[in-house]
């Protein structure tokens, strides 16, 4: 039985020694500005981390957008050298610079399909404001109001999104001679 009591009288005393020490109120002031102090420093630890991060994603993007530049430019170079070559050959005759002119365009043609870059000519569809923009109005017989009479200048989009609107005429209302509404002074 001896062995019995002396095993109680172990977990007594480790019961005992698990019980909390009482600190006194400046130990314990300066136990929580101990905690303060590590949370601070981790904190700020966290801030600096986070600001090099950004940091490092700026760089990077700025990096990217130069690559990414880059290679569009240099695709542009060919075409700059073949505009040269035209510009600098003396040509006879008007048929050897359409040549010339339709080979530049044949290169550009070539470079816009390589970036997804759609070209679109919207003549006779209605006006839609998010892909068009209206030069100007015409009374035109025999159309509808809003529907596009002329392209002047062509739309592009670069996968699906607007890179320019097509600038256009449109037609509006067709008005007959005795339904013209005067201005004064003109």
């Amino acid at each position: 039985m001896k062995s019995k009591s002396s095993k109680d009288e172990k977990k007594i005393e480790t019961v005992e020694e698990k019980e909390p020490t009482v600190l006194t109120p400046e130990e314990e002031i300066q136990k929580l500005k101990s905690e303060v102090e590590d949370y601070n420093e981790k904190f700020l630890r966290v801030v600096a981390d986070f600001d090099n991060f950004r940091k490092r994603i700026d760089r990077d993007r700025e990096q990217q957008n130069l690559r990414l530049r880059g290679e569009i430019l240099s695709n542009f170079l060919e075409i700059v050298d073949t505009a040269e070559k035209a510009v600098e050959v003396d040509h006879p005759d008007l048929e050897s610079s359409l040549e010339g002119i339709k080979g530049i365009h044949k290169l550009m043609s070539a470079l816009m399909d390589s970036f997804n870059i759609e070209r679109f000519d919207p003549q006779g569809e209605q006006f839609d404001f998010r892909l068009h923009e209206a030069l100007t109005t015409v009374e035109k017989e025999g159309v509808e109001p809003n529907t596009i009479v002329e392209v002047i200048q062509s739309g592009y989009t670069l996968e699906g999104e607007l890179l320019r609107p097509a600038k256009v005429v449109v037609s509006k209302g067709f008005e007959e001679e005795g339904e013209k509404i005067v201005v004064e002074g003109e």
